[in-house]
């Protein structure tokens, strides 16, 4: 019996989490929390040495699917177990399957699973060291821009820059609540009811989460905030990133304090997928990823 996923499991379920080699986002135990019942409702249950983990869409007609399991000590799953692991679950489809995975394990794959590759749900990895130094020809416009907003603080602007801990939360919601006020900010930012709750789950439990992120504010007043979760020995996520859109250089800025602020042991960041949104595709690549990590689905024959 599957048990619904509440904040309250992260303690028992990270060791789970502490060794895993599955480098896509959705394998964050923390991001996979303050997304629960967003979008989809996810349970778990624990099977041998394995923790399982099941999406269920919210709105109809709810379909189902598994994540890729997550043994404690981590080993690698052959796909004759993943077939076995599905049918006794009762689920027929497994989601967020990593594109190393996939090409190791190819010809097994096709035996029991039809595969697909997920659209808009390639991940974006980057080194944390560019992030925060912007150094090279290829960063020379991100620096640019990040000179304006520094340009902006000579001008007398007093800028501050604080770790995001749950004191900030009242100035975040604040943030939040004059997109939700502006319809063409709003449009603009594409921020989606989900995000926001997503959001505000984050906020309310940052410590229990072990989030870790920063705040920017001008003349006193909040900015924008960047914070996300760990993902994996040397890999930290960025979940969320959220700024006053009429300032230039603002998000270039808090994307390079957000690195700054983050422990030498994580030398890459996913910035998560592009959603196949053209947007999204320019941003992401405008940093130059080290890495593009593809996800695929699939389904029992």
């Amino acid at each position: 019996m599957f048990n619904r996923l509440k904040p309250e499991d992260y303690p028992a379920l990270k060791p789970y989490f502490e060794k895993h080699r599955y480098p896509l986002c959705e394998y964050s135990i923390a991001s996979i929390i303050v997304w629960n019942r967003c979008l989809y409702e996810v349970s778990w249950r624990l099977d041998g040495d394995l923790l399982l983990l099941a999406e269920t869409d919210i709105e109809p007609p709810a379909a189902k699917r598994l994540l890729m399991p997550v043994p404690h000590p981590f080993r690698e799953i052959p796909p004759a177990e993943l077939a076995a692991i599905a049918r006794r679950s009762r689920h027929t489809r497994y989601y967020y399957v990593p594109q190393d995975y996939f090409n190791r394990n190819k010809t097994a794959i096709e035996e029991f699973f039809t595969a697909e590759e997920q659209p808009g749900y390639m991940d974006y990895l980057y080194k944390t060291s560019d992030m925060a130094q912007l150094a090279g020809h290829k960063y020379a416009k991100k620096r640019n821009l990040v000179a304006r907003f520094d340009k902006e603080t000579a001008a007398g602007r007093k800028v501050e820059v604080e770790t995001l801990s749950t004191a900030n939360n009242p100035a975040c919601i604040s943030l939040l609540d004059r997109w939700a006020r502006d319809p063409e900010a709003g449009a603009h930012l594409d921020m989606l009811n989900c995000e926001r709750k997503a959001i505000l789950n984050g906020l309310k439990h940052f410590d229990l989460l072990e989030l870790k992120g920063v705040l920017v504010k001008l003349e006193g007043e909040i900015a924008g905030f960047a914070f996300g979760s760990r993902l994996s020995d040397g890999v930290f996520v960025l979940n969320f990133e959220k700024a006053l859109d009429n300032i230039k250089g603002l998000y270039q800025f808090l994307d390079r304090e957000f690195a700054a602020c983050l422990p030498p042991a994580y030398t890459f960041i996913n910035k998560e997928s592009d959603l196949c949104k053209p947007g999204l595709i320019k941003t992401k690549e405008s940093y130059y990823p080290a890495f593009k990590i593809r996800s695929y689905t699939l389904t029992l024959k």
